[in-house]
């Protein structure tokens, strides 16, 4: 990405924000232009600042992350919102997700992850923590497996590609694993999506596991 990404960071305690703003610094594709202490405060400053993604963690006073995100979901629907959160549950994971959060990480994440989770999201993937998915896509299994419908025959490298997704690769990840380019992977992934009749990628990954198209992650 050619710009620089304006990024603005909610969490209620002031060595996590320090932290952060360190982790980010002297790297040339962001910028922190502004922090909030709370949920609340998060809205506002968005809503004057208009960044490019949002960094929300979940437990804040005045207004949690969660309902942060719903209100800037209403007011800024092209604003990307990532919550940055200590919290492994998938309940959690599938609330940001109803929410409109497109990132989920956890706390302990590594510089790289965190630089890498940016971009892709920025990039317009969606990013969730693999664990944590992991365990949400297996409970969503559960729910909708009785009911799931029949789909079209995928190809044999629609159906590696599907795994892959179930897998939390990107499209990068996929070009790379099987030798193809990026914008074919992307291209696969579409097509998959659309064949399932999912609304993104962790929804097509939920029903290909649900009708046995690929083994859970």
């Amino acid at each position: 990405m050619s710009h620089v990404l304006r990024l603005v960071l909610a969490d209620d305690h002031e060595v996590t924000r320090t932290g952060f703003v360190a982790l980010l610094a002297g790297h040339p594709q962001f910028e922190v232009v502004g922090q909030a202490r709370d949920g609340q405060e998060a809205v506002e400053l968005c809503e004057r600042l208009l960044p490019d993604i949002v960094i929300l963690d979940i437990r804040m006073p005045v207004l949690n992350g969660l309902g942060a995100a719903r209100l800037l979901q209403q007011s800024l629907p092209a604003l990307k919102v990532v919550i940055f959160t200590m919290d492994d549950s998938p309940d959690h994971l599938e609330a940001a997700m109803n929410a409109g959060a497109v990132g989920y990480l956890l706390k302990d994440a590594s510089r790289y992850e965190v630089i890498d989770a940016l971009q892709r999201v920025a990039a317009g993937e969606e990013v969730l923590n693999g664990a944590v998915s992991a365990r949400l896509l297996r409970r969503m299994t559960t729910r909708s497996a009785s009911g799931a419908a029949t789909t079209e025959n995928l190809t044999p490298r629609e159906r590696q590609v599907l795994s892959l997704v179930a897998n939390g690769c990107s499209n990068r990840a996929i070009g790379e694993q099987l030798g193809i380019t990026t914008g074919t992977a992307k291209a696969h992934v579409e097509r998959v999506i659309g064949k399932l009749g999912a609304a993104d990628r962790t929804q097509a990954a939920v029903r290909g596991i649900a009708l046995g198209l690929v083994t859970q992650p």
